[in-house]
């Protein structure tokens, strides 16, 4: 039949021809580009507004004792801290521009230093849940935190830490890392998909339905293709990371490599839907709907393990939740779970030769149908 040169020759046209159309229809070109980029700019601002609990600290007591205090809080990664007077603070509640009011009474260090009872007066806007429980949480562990630094001798009991890692892990980078598989799977879906499905509205599929060439080779090629345009947005989004966002693989090689081999996977995943759905537009808003959702079982906050058991069950089908791991350990040195590098490399591309297998088949079956 046909040898390995004419396959290589297949791919190598497949791909040219699809890196010509994309730069002939730059909308779509530039979808596939521009909405991983956005969407990752987007969940960070999510995450952002999310991150910690504003809340307004009215200090009648400028002492050391006070301001001793008030650094505590600072660093309890909980409150965005800013000092007010009572009046500012107050109107600061009630528009809901911050969650709380905390009012450090004016003879603060007196009654420290004299072992009497203080109250500090906390105001909470209580409407949203999450900040509220942080507040309830973080005061009462920094005014401990405040008696075991000034007077370590009246805690009888305290906290002997052991940490896992040599670094803490802000929440932050923790989830901008996350973010990176959100954006390579709506982008290779989006690249991939859109340029399978434009094959059909444009009738070109025709051409390649009728040629000898074998399925296998045709779709190789696309993907090649869509790897290389989707690099662009990939650049895009290493550089918010790693330059504005300032969190910079522990492991180049392994960012580079994980992240190359999780795009194949997505590209493997619009390549079928495009094949499937055979119009750009559906592509678009089944690639992005079905993503989404997938992502937020996948442990994007967290391990995992720390969910229930029917959330762990689902986020162990999803191949984004795989990408996670790895991209984690890549940048951060992080383990998340028992598979290990390698287990979770195998679940990876056992997933994409699926999808793949799957491309195939639907490409094979439309030759059938047409």
């Amino acid at each position: 039949m046909y040898g390995s040169g004419y396959t290589l020759r297949v791919v190598l046209a497949c791909m040219k021809k699809d890196i010509k159309s994309a730069l002939s229809e730059r909308l779509f070109l530039m979808l596939g580009i521009i909405v991983p980029v956005n969407f990752l700019i987007l969940m960070s601002l999510f995450v952002l507004a999310g991150n910690h609990a504003p809340t307004a600290v009215v200090m009648y007591d400028r002492g050391p004792l006070a301001q001793q205090l008030y650094s505590v809080m600072d660093h309890a990664q909980s409150f965005r801290l800013q000092q007010a007077d009572a009046q500012s603070a107050q109107n600061m509640l009630n528009s809901g521009q911050i969650v709380a009011v905390v009012t450090i009474p004016a003879d603060f260090d007196q009654r420290v230093q004299q072992k009497q009872p203080v109250q500090i007066q906390v105001d909470i806007n209580n409407l949203n849940t999450d900040f509220t429980n942080d507040i309830r949480r973080a005061v009462p562990l920094s005014i401990t935190s405040f008696y075991a630094q000034a007077y370590p001798n009246l805690v009888n009991i305290v906290a002997n830490e052991h940490d896992q890692f040599p670094l803490d892990t802000d929440y932050i980078p923790y989830v901008m890392v996350s973010l990176l598989p959100l954006a390579f799977a709506i982008g290779g879906i989006l690249q991939a998909g859109t340029s399978s499905a434009r094959e059909w509205e444009k009738e070109t599929i025709k051409e390649l339905l009728l040629s000898p060439a074998s399925r296998e080779a045709m779709l190789l090629g696309k993907l090649l293709a869509a790897l290389l345009l989707s690099l662009v947005s990939v650049a895009a989004i290493f550089l918010i990371i790693v330059f504005i966002v300032h969190v910079p693989p522990q492991s180049w090689p392994e960012a580079i490599g994980y992240t190359v081999f999780c795009l194949v996977l997505f590209l493997g995943a619009g390549l079928l839907l495009g094949t499937l759905l055979k119009q750009r537009l559906p592509v678009l808003i089944l690639g992005i709907g079905i993503t989404l959702p997938l992502f937020f079982v996948s442990g994007p906050f967290g391990p995992i393990s720390f969910g229930t058991p029917a959330i762990q069950f689902l986020a162990k089908l999803c191949p984004l939740y795989y990408a996670i791991v790895l991209e984690q350990h890549a940048f951060h040195g992080f383990v998340l779970n028992t598979y290990g590098l390698g287990g979770n490399t195998l679940i990876l591309g056992l997933y994409t030769l699926a999808l793949f297998v799957l491309a195939v088949i639907a490409m094979r079956r439309s030759t059938v149908a047409h």
